[in-house]
């Protein structure tokens, strides 16, 4: 119970609004997403020229 009335606080006093707290979600969402795409096409990339293509 403390706990949660601990992050009710923090939040209520940072003045975000769950709007601000979706937008920040989703922005390390996409950033995370973009990695792993990128760290998939550098496997596919070093395996394709592993293999001579």
């Amino acid at each position: 119970m403390k706990v949660m009335f601990a992050l009710l606080l923090s939040v209520g006093l940072s003045g975000c609004t769950a709007g601000d707290w979706v937008d920040a979600a989703g922005g390390i969402m996409q950033a995370k997403d973009k990695q792993e795409k990128e760290a998939r096409n550098k496997r596919i990339k070093a395996a394709n020229k592993a293999a001579g293509y």
